[in-house]
């Protein structure tokens, strides 16, 4: 069914641990944004890799998020409730997945002083219906848990109405594409942190929260940069298809005016060129305190199937000296959508039965799929149902195509409404069985021109080719002989509305 997404992004910017653009990488600042001690460097893991990751950490985006403690809005008896351990596992999971695939230390813990403080954080949101890293005071609750809640609010990435907690790393942090966010991708720099350590979850209804302040991981990140997407990364989990290169120590502060980009998609077999001057549907150079503080940021166009995308950035320097980075990103699907039917027929103001089914390996039950359509040649088409999807029209013949989608995958459905009975086998479109179908076909397999041909009714035998073999069919069925296919039969579903 057509589904109107009802998640609204109102995602407040992360408050910045340094607001101050770095020229030159102090002993200091190597200490607060990379860490100290011995250096360590990212771990790219191939596409094999990460599907084991996948079944090792039993991801489900799917899961319902539950208390241990209810939570309670009513003042002055507030209660922030808190967490099962089981539900702060399948967050702590997804976002080391996201890590790991980042090429980063995926091993994250959840520290309970960590989820108090994100717990007491989305307390106070809720209780004020307003979601903000600024809450005020709620009246009756008190000093401690406000200073609590405060603290949590401050240093937190936070979201509402983005669905669970897993599914607020993939619809919100790590998206972060919205208006209000992409300037900065202040949330996925947080998650993909690599001084990141311990972190902590909470939830308020409909208030998520993930710390994410902690930067005591032993040793010193010493990568060239954190780039999203990785070299290899499932395509669900490149939701909103901006790109942010947040750089390492050894680079020069960004400058906007300076740097030039190319992305190439090799299955669009496009170039997008991107600067300040051609920012296509985003460019920006921040350099505040998000987790690392030198970030380009980007977006060319959306990607909705498995491609290769080439990058190539230019006007960016190491002590003065020139150092572009050129960078290939491998998209993947974790996903299948299977329709019923790759081509649905029918007539104005008639209806089909069409079914699909769509799996994920992010998901233990279905994906919801999307559709849209790429052309306005079909009048008032519709998606209707919630385990099945049937298609209705209103008047008007035409021919159009649906694509429908779930974050990983994509599928085409050939659309055709026409003032006819469909009957397979009827290449010539006379709404009649005869000898000159078959001929049809025939003209139809060797190039001739014809003024009458229906593709969508001569696969007699449905291998999805047109060919000599369902002109047999035809003059066989012409004969009385027996035909294993349907010919002559409408193909039409036989309800109306």
């Amino acid at each position: 069914m057509k589904k109107i997404l009802s998640v609204i992004l109102l995602l407040a910017v992360i408050a910045a641990l340094c607001t101050t653009p770095a020229s030159a990488v102090t002993d200091w600042e190597a200490d607060f944004y990379y860490g100290a001690g011995a250096p360590y460097y990212l771990n790219y893991p191939t596409k094999a890799q990460i599907l084991a990751k996948i079944r090792e950490l039993d991801i489900d985006f799917s899961y319902e998020d539950q208390y241990a403690e209810d939570y309670s809005l009513d003042a002055p008896n507030y209660v922030p409730g808190s967490l099962m351990p089981e539900t702060e596992e399948r967050a702590l999971s997804v976002l080391n997945l996201y890590r790991y695939v980042a090429g980063l230390p995926a091993d994250v813990e959840v520290k309970n002083d960590y989820s108090q403080l994100a717990q007491a954080a989305m307390l106070v949101n809720a209780a004020n219906n307003k979601l903000t890293h600024y809450p005020e005071k709620p009246e009756g609750m008190s000093d401690e848990l406000y200073e609590l809640a405060r603290q949590g609010a401050s240093q937190s990435n936070i979201g509402w109405n983005l669905g669970n907690l897993a599914y607020s790393f993939q619809n919100g942090w790590m998206d972060d594409s919205d208006a209000n966010n992409i300037d900065t991708m202040g949330h996925r720099r947080w998650v993909l942190n690599p001084a990141m350590k311990y972190t902590g979850f909470g939830r308020v209804g409909a208030y998520t929260a993930m710390y994410s302040f902690d930067k005591s991981r032993s040793g010193q990140f010493a990568g060239d940069y954190v780039a999203w997407p990785a070299p290899n990364t499932p395509l669900e989990m490149f939701s909103g298809s901006a790109f942010s290169f947040t750089l390492g120590r050894d680079y020069d502060a960004p400058v906007a005016q300076k740097i030039n980009i190319t992305v190439t998609s090799e299955t669009l077999g496009k170039t997008w060129t991107i600067n300040s001057r051609n920012p296509e549907k985003g460019f920006y150079v921040e350099t505040n305190g998000y987790g690392i503080n030198k970030c380009v940021i980007f977006k060319a166009t959306d990607f909705i199937a498995d491609d290769t995308l080439t990058v190539h950035i230019d006007g960016l320097t190491k002590n003065g000296v020139a150092a572009p980075i050129d960078y290939t990103a491998n998209l993947f699907s974790l996903s299948e959508i299977e329709p019923d039917s790759k081509t649905i027929m029918i007539r104005p103001r008639w209806g089909a039965d069409f079914n699909v089914t769509a799996s994920s390996m992010l998901t233990k039950s279905a994906p919801e799929i999307d559709w849209k359509t790429a052309d306005g040649t079909v009048a008032g088409i519709y998606l209707y149902g919630e385990d099945n999807h049937r298609i209705y029209y209103g008047v008007g013949e035409g021919r159009t195509t649906i694509t429908l989608s779930t974050p990983g995958a994509s599928v085409d459905v050939d659309v055709i409404v026409k003032f006819s009975k469909f009957l397979l086998g009827d290449a010539d479109g006379d709404e009649e069985i005869t000898i000159v179908d078959a001929t049809s076909i025939q003209r139809h397999t060797a190039e001739m021109e014809q003024s009458t041909f229906c593709d969508y009714v001569s696969d007699v035998d449905s291998d999805d080719e047109i060919d000599i073999s369902d002109a047999t069919a035809i003059q066989r069925y012409m004969a009385d002989m027996e035909t294993p296919y349907p010919i002559g039969v409408s193909q039409l579903s036989t309800f109306t509305y």
